[in-house]
């Protein structure tokens, strides 16, 4: 299989932040210290990542990010990273009187993360970011976005998408329960993991009929599809034509999870632009996000297509 695309088919919105990685066995209980065993820094937010996930199963200049860093040198760093990845970063705006989005991350022995987050320039309501993306809707065939941002940013956009038959990945992280399913059904795809759907549900998921009970109940609020991603268990998929369980790409050793379930929605949006069908796309992006946890770092870990062909 080949991937093609032609320039700025995908574009990304969401958040920025500069990672902050403590590599520890376990994070420390309230009044404890733990000593850790390493301490990087690193690109990262669910809008960078997926735009690197993205841009790495694709074509140079494939990928528009539409977002906002801060007056700070981490704002110059990240937005550095992406115009590296051949990512077209014209239509980021920088905030001089905030500074750029942070998360403190704490990696344990076992490769899970721990995850704190201040969005900081991401949060803004700036209107600039609707009429960019406005001005590339000709060229763009996938909107990917998550719930990182100002909420009626994202919603202008997803909708402006819908009106021009352009395709919308929504990752609904982080949860916030004042998003409502309305918000949720605007897009064509969903890509919850674990925790989210149990947020949007109720319901625990622990098997793979507990995500087919809780995709199921996801879809009776007007939502399109839902892909509902299991970590080390693969994925799940219910649309109104189909249900389907994606098992698992089987790895030696998990460096870190940071990232993985962006490296998921992100390539799944760009094997889309390319018109594969899903579930050879979900089927990619689960080859991906699991190559993708063999590494550390966030938007660093990010596979490229021939990575991935090897196990396809």
């Amino acid at each position: 299989m080949k991937l093609q695309t032609l320039e700025n088919s995908i574009t990304v919105l969401g958040a920025l932040n500069m990672d902050l990685i403590m590599d520890v066995d376990r994070p420390a209980f309230p009044g404890e210290t733990i000593v850790g065993h390493k301490f990087y820094t690193a690109p990262g937010g669910k809008g960078g990542n997926q735009a690197v996930a993205a841009a790495r199963v694709s074509n140079k200049n494939s990928v528009v990010f539409l977002g906002l860093v801060g007056g700070d040198l981490y704002g110059k760093e990240l937005k550095n990273y992406l115009d590296k990845e051949y990512i077209n970063t014209d239509s980021i705006i920088e905030d001089s009187n905030n500074h750029s989005g942070i998360a403190i991350i704490f990696t344990d022995q076992h490769g899970e993360n721990y995850v704190n987050a201040v969005y900081g320039a991401n949060e803004n309501k700036e209107k600039n970011i609707v009429e960019s993306f406005k001005k590339n809707l000709i060229n763009t065939k996938v909107l990917i976005t998550q719930n990182e941002m100002n909420k009626s940013i994202t919603e202008d956009c997803m909708n402006l998408a819908k009106k021009n038959n352009i395709k919308i990945i929504l990752d609904p992280a982080p949860y916030r329960k004042e998003l409502t399913m309305e918000y949720f059904s605007i897009a064509d795809i969903i890509t919850p993991n674990e925790t989210e759907a149990e947020y949007m549900t109720g319901i625990k998921i622990k098997s793979i009929d507990d995500a087919k009970v809780a995709a199921n109940k996801i879809l009776k609020n007007n939502i399109n599809s839902c892909i509902i991603t299991l970590g080390e268990n693969g994925a799940y998929l219910m649309n109104q034509n189909k249900e389907k369980y994606f098992p698992p790409h089987k790895i030696n050793k998990v460096e870190a999870s940071v990232g993985a379930g962006d490296a998921f929605t992100g390539i799944l949006g760009a094997s889309l632009s390319k018109n594969i069908d899903l579930e050879e796309s979900i089927q990619i992006a689960v080859i991906g996000s699991a190559l993708s946890t063999t590494r550390s770092g966030a938007q660093e870990s990010m596979p490229s297509y021939d990575d991935i062909k090897k196990f396809l």
